[in-house]
């Protein structure tokens, strides 16, 4: 659950204070547990400047964080997706690896592509939408897990491993 609020005062800061009162009030009359240890404070901004206002939830001081994973994807406080883009890529090479390692048997030219698809480059293209990479360098890596299938594929199929494959 998100509550936010754009903040250019510290009127700002006390009308959030407010809904954050006004939402553990609700939670405890509708009998619902809030984890306050889980709750943080995340701020976007682009300003030099910024407003400093300590936030409690049922007197406990919530946390600040500097990203927030929210629905699989990391938002980072300058909304450049960087940290979300890396760890999708650490997470592709490990189920690209295992990929490999339980397929070394197969010779299925098919499979081993719906197999890609569906357990790698699914993982890559869930909510592209969102983070999809501005820089030159973060679509190479994403590039080079395609790329480097695409090795692995021209290897089970002609028994030739290519250092340099162009998708």
């Amino acid at each position: 659950m998100e509550l936010f609020s754009s903040m250019n005062s510290n009127l700002d800061a006390v009308i959030l204070q407010s809904g954050l009162d006004c939402l553990f009030k609700w939670c405890t009359v509708n009998k619902l547990q809030l984890n306050i240890e889980k709750c943080s404070i995340f701020r976007y901004t682009r300003e030099a400047h910024l407003l400093i206002h300590v936030y409690k939830i049922n007197d406990l001081v919530s946390s600040r964080s500097d990203s927030v994973t929210d629905l699989g994807i990391v938002f980072d406080t300058k909304l450049d997706f960087s940290q979300h883009i890396d760890s999708m890529v650490s997470k592709a090479y490990r189920k690209l690896g295992i990929l490999k390692r339980k397929t070394r048997e197969c010779s299925s030219e098919i499979a081993l592509k719906v197999l890609y698809y569906a357990h790698v480059r699914s993982s890559l293209e869930y909510c592209s939408i969102i983070w999809d990479p501005n820089y030159r360098n973060k679509i190479k890596i994403i590039q080079l897990i395609q790329n480097n299938f695409l090795r692995y594929l021209l290897y089970k199929k002609n028994g030739i491993y290519l250092q340099d494959i162009s998708s």
